[in-house]
C-alpha cells in the first residue's frame, strides 16, 4: 500500500523536525505508542497498540531513522508484529518552509501488512492508515500550538 500526503503545522522548520525526530515528541504523536525505547543511533524499539476494523493487537518492532537530512528530510523504517500480523514499510518525511511561520510537509512511502490485519481488505487498512496519520499530525500541530519547546533546548 502505498503512503502520500501533505500536511502544513504551524511552527518554524526547526520546530517541525524537531517533532518529527524526537523520540519523546514521536510517542506523545503516534496513535497507540506506549513506548520508544533507544536501542542504537536513530533507532528504537516500539510498543503499539493498534487495530483496524476490530482487529486489535500489540505491536513490538523497530522503528529507525535514516537518510537524515537536518531541517529538511529523513526516511522512517517500521517493522513490527504481534499475534495477528505483522507491518512493515517505510516513510520519507520531506519538509519545506511556508509563509507565515509554518512548515510543509510531505509523506511519501509504502507499508505492507500480513496476517489477519491483511484479511480485512486494502480499502479498509487504506483509510485506517490515512486517518492514523491525520492524528499524528493533529498530534504534533498541538505541540506546536502549545508552543513546546524544542528538548534539545532544555
Amino acid at each position: 500500500m502505498k503512503i502520500k500526503g501533505e500536511y502544513t503545522v504551524s511552527a518554524a522548520p526547526a520546530r517541525v523536525w524537531e517533532y518529527l525526530t524526537h523520540p519523546e515528541y514521536l510517542q506523545q504523536c503516534i496513535p497507540g505508542c506506549e513506548g520508544l525505547k533507544s536501542i542504537g543511533d536513530d533507532a528504537y524499539e516500539a510498543v503499539l497498540n493498534v487495530g483496524v476494523a476490530g482487529i486489535k493487537g500489540v505491536y513490538t518492532g523497530i522503528v529507525k531513522m535514516e537518510n537524515k537530512q537536518p531541517l529538511l528530510a529523513y526516511r522512517l523504517v517500521v517493522e513490527g508484529a504481534s499475534k495477528i500480523g505483522f507491518i512493515n514499510g517505510f516513510c520519507d518525511f520531506t519538509l519545506k518552509e511556508n509563509e507565515q511561520n509554518q512548515t510543509g510537509v510531505k509523506l511519501d512511502g509504502k507499508l505492507n501488512v500480513g496476517g489477519k490485519l491483511a484479511r480485512v481488505g486494502q480499502r479498509i487498512i487504506t483509510g485506517a492508515a490515512k486517518m492514523t496519520i491525520g492524528k499524528f499530525f493533529k498530534g504534533v500541530e498541538k505541540l506546536a500550538k502549545s508552543g513546546a519547546i524544542p528538548l534539545e533546548s532544555i
